[in-house]
């Protein structure tokens, strides 16, 4: 008897857990009529991706540099995209495909930048429509709902700053701490050619 009594009580906790951490990711989503108009309680709202999108901004101002910021929400349609002045095409192409490659794989694309520089085929990722750079980060709710992924492009990297940095910290800004970025793995260095004196 004691079991099911405790059993039913570690159920009531873990359901109000799962309502809490639904009610605080709430805030991030599009909800009431505009919901019922989609059929989808899981869209990022236009004014949570503008959030995220201008704290990246702020960030990219701090380092003296321009970024585009693209967030895409989970069917790849853009929310809200930001270009500073001095922003080339490349600059924004690249926060598009950065948040695309993110939508595709459902990780950072720094994933897929890395799978390229232990030896995986760049032609390959590029079929799959994905582009083998970091900058682009998944935006999660409630531990584990994909709602959408942000693209930034366009600055120049260096120790301590690069595009996903920028991505990161408007994210963490926002929603709160993010999974740890992760690490950058460089291609082996080419071999010495042949064809010394032995």
């Amino acid at each position: 008897m004691n079991r099911y009594v405790g059993l039913a009580a570690v159920a009531a906790i873990s359901g109000m857990a799962g309502a809490a951490l639904a009610a605080e990711g709430d805030q991030f989503l599009i909800r009431g009529d505009a919901a019922k108009v989609m059929l989808d309680q899981n869209m990022l709202n236009v004014a949570t991706a503008e959030k995220i999108a201008q704290a990246c901004v702020a960030e990219a101002r701090k380092e003296g540099v321009r970024v585009s910021v693209a967030v895409l929400d989970q069917f790849g349609e853009p929310i809200y995209v930001y270009r500073m002045d001095g922003q080339s095409k490349q600059g924004i192409e690249t926060a598009f495909l950065k948040a695309k490659t993110t939508l595709n794989t459902r990780q950072p694309s720094r994933a897929t930048a890395n799978a390229v520089a232990r030896g995986g085929s760049e032609f390959r990722q590029w079929s799959f429509g994905n582009f083998a750079q970091g900058g682009g980060l998944p935006i999660v709710v409630n531990g584990n709902q994909f709602v959408g992924a942000i693209g930034v492009g366009g600055s120049p990297g260096r120790p301590g700053w690069n595009d996903e940095i920028c991505a990161w910290r408007g994210l963490t800004q926002v929603m709160g701490k993010q999974p740890d970025l992760l690490p950058v793995v460089n291609a082996p260095a080419p071999a010495p050619a042949g064809g010394g004196r032995g």
